[in-house]
């Protein structure tokens, strides 16, 4: 992947633990993108292929390849959302956001989420990575609670930027993975805020790359 200004809009999706919803963030945050009538890729780099697995329903408005295939024509499409592998090596995480846009850190609002968090950030940092090529958003969010609130405080604390839109912990979410269905196809209204907390997440990543291209 080469300069982000003038190829693809790119963005990795990365987390150092697993249970935070990564691969379901990537789906999201790419079809909608997709649905607002862009060219979109996700690129699978997870060890398990969950996203993989999941486009093979069909249902998805994007098609998804390997992450290792991402050299050859990746100039068609207007964003590439990259699902990245669990648990990270250092090396590449800095290698992804370097070569991003943006790379979002799903967090839960828990001591495994924030752990993760805490370990991403310290990464980031020894690689010379600056706080505006990163972005935290908090998923699995009970609305209301007070972990949503002392969880953005602490990566605060950390230097991560967060995201003002969350997403909410439902089981929709899981009954879209074993369909493999977008949320918003689950047709509950449940499903549907769901949905739409993730066409928030990613307003308000666009909003961001749009100020850091200038």
């Amino acid at each position: 992947m080469t300069g982000t200004q003038t190829g693809p809009l790119v963005i990795s999706v990365a987390s150092l633990k697993g249970g935070v919803g990564k691969t379901t963030t990537a789906i999201h945050i790419a079809a909608h993108l997709a649905l607002a009538g862009q060219r979109v890729l996700l690129a699978d780099g997870d060890r398990i292929r969950t996203a993989t697995a999941w486009a093979r329903g069909g249902h998805l408005p994007y098609p998804v390849m390997p992450i290792t295939a991402l050299a050859r024509g990746v100039s068609q499409y207007d964003a590439v959302v990259m699902d990245t592998e669990g648990g990270v090596e250092n090396s590449k995480l800095i290698e992804y956001a370097q070569s991003s846009d943006l790379i979002l850190l799903p967090t839960s609002p828990d001591i495994n989420g924030l752990d993760g968090a805490a370990q991403t950030a310290e990464v980031l940092r020894a690689g010379g990575v600056p706080n505006s090529q990163s972005a935290a958003v908090l998923t699995m969010v009970r609305p209301g609670g007070m972990k949503d609130l002392n969880a953005r405080k602490g990566l605060g604390e950390m230097g991560l930027p967060v995201l003002k839109a969350s997403v909410r912990i439902s089981e929709a979410f899981r009954d879209a993975s074993n369909a493999a269905i977008l949320v918003r196809d689950v047709k509950t209204d449940m499903a549907l805020r769901c949905w739409r907390d993730y066409q928030d997440v990613t307003a308000e990543l666009l909003a961001i790359i749009v100020r850091r291209r200038g």
